[in-house]
């Protein structure tokens, strides 16, 4: 005769239930979503560990139950081409429009896509206005919200977080001053020019400097570990908002 103990047949009936649906979240952005880690002499840098940049910070803050994938990349623009390739990167592989589609593709299933972009934009050679910076930045919203069924799957379009990169800090202390001195007007009215692009469109929107203020890295442009850890944390409650408005998959 053949026992079955009832823990077995509970731990059987365990195995047997579906996985409760993973929420992931996709960061996009440039170096500050990377992780470059600022210093005086500008460059060369290395990155933050994964738990110390703000995506890191925000997966820790959501629990085992959300994953934070990461796709940061230095030099990424909104929609436009950088002005010439920088190291193995062409140009054209700068232009955050252009990879947007095939991060959400790559990543699928995603939940939410939180989009920080435009820092960048405010660089010597390129010089954008803010209101310039935030319509681009609503063409993104425009492709998270046209990525529904991925590569032939099922998926829904995901939700978005649009972050208003933070104000530029002091940047005449480095070599990257060159780049980015001509910025730091403009990238005091992004968070404005933000809200009044993306409130109407409805698109949720959080500012950077609110939790962080000007950012204090020895460049001006990139956070410190100290500003990732506190945007990562203020994010925190807009994500979860968005999590439970979307009800998952």
């Amino acid at each position: 005769m053949r026992f079955v103990f009832p823990w077995a047949v509970a731990g059987a009936a365990l195995l047997a239930m579906p996985a409760a649906a993973e929420t992931r979240i996709l960061a996009f952005g440039d170096s500050n979503t990377w992780g470059w880690i600022p210093v005086i002499e500008g460059f060369p840098t290395q990155r933050l560990a994964d738990a110390d940049r703000w995506a890191g910070i925000l997966a820790a803050e959501l629990g085992p139950e959300v994953t934070v994938v990461v796709d940061g990349l230095v030099g990424r623009t909104t929609n436009i081409d950088r002005q010439g390739p920088l190291g193995a990167v062409p140009a054209e592989g700068f232009n955050g429009a252009a990879a947007l589609g095939k991060a959400i593709a790559q990543q699928a299933p995603v939940d939410l896509v939180v989009i920080m972009l435009g820092t960048n934009d405010l660089q010597a050679g390129v010089e954008r206005g803010p209101e310039e910076v935030a319509e681009a930045v609503l063409d993104l919203v425009g492709i998270v919200s046209a990525s529904d069924n991925p590569v032939f799957t099922s998926y829904p379009a995901p939700a978005v977080l649009v972050v208003a990169p933070p104000t530029y800090g002091d940047t005449s202390a480095t070599p990257l001053s060159g780049l980015f001195a001509a910025g730091e007007g403009p990238s005091q009215r992004l968070g404005a020019a933000f809200r009044s692009t993306l409130e109407p469109a409805d698109v949720a929107l959080f500012d950077a400097s609110e939790a962080i203020g000007a950012v204090d890295g020895a460049d001006g442009i990139h956070m410190t570990a100290e500003e990732h850890a506190a945007l990562g944390r203020a994010l925190a409650g807009p994500v979860r908002a968005l999590i439970a408005e979307r009800g998952g998959r």
